[in-house]
């Protein structure tokens, strides 16, 4: 996939156009947050460096794309830097509990580094961050997932099995607010 195929998508999915207006800033920060993550650790997957390792020059080169992609002026930081450093902490971890969600048959070498990455960034927010309710982390991932063109109900449906199963079972069964 191509970066300019990757702009396009973004700009698609980050913004409203039935209503001509932008999601709220801080929601838009985050999601700047998220994506430089995925572009983060794919980089990392391919290359094989160290996930910290090629962090620096990653933001030097790419942070401000994709804030500009997403109209804000810098993405939510502390939130790039705690899923980034929860990735990194957490690999092993985060890997078996992608092993553990995956249907009979399915294995880990037969997810493209994408779909893995995605994963990765969903669970460790489902599982580590309990201040964003665990739908709002599955619609974003789901949304980053239609971006990058991974399929997105595979994503989502592991995201909302572990969640429903494990991460967040009592949230997720809980009777939904009205609107």
């Amino acid at each position: 996939m191509t970066q300019k195929t990757i702009v396009k998508n973004l700009s698609q999915k980050y913004s409203n156009e039935k209503a001509g207006t932008l999601r709220p800033t801080a929601v838009r920060r985050r999601a700047a947050a998220r994506v430089a993550c995925i572009q983060l650790g794919y980089s990392a997957e391919v290359t094989g460096q160290p996930l910290l390792e090629a962090m620096p020059a990653f933001l030097d080169n790419y942070a401000d794309d994709i804030a500009r992609q997403l109209r804000v002026k810098k993405m939510d930081s502390e939130h790039f830097y705690a899923v980034v450093s929860g990735i990194n902490n957490r690999k092993v971890q985060l890997d078996q509990m992608i092993g553990d969600g995956l249907s009979d048959g399915w294995t880990m070498m037969r997810l493209a580094r994408t779909e893995l990455v995605i994963l990765r960034a969903g669970i460790l927010e489902l599982d580590g961050m309990s201040h964003i309710p665990a739908r709002a982390v599955l619609s974003e991932y789901a949304s980053i997932a239609d971006a990058f063109n991974v399929d997105v109900r595979f994503v989502n449906a592991l995201l909302d099995r572990l969640a429903r199963r494990k991460l967040r079972t009592s949230e997720m069964f809980a009777p939904r607010k009205a609107d």
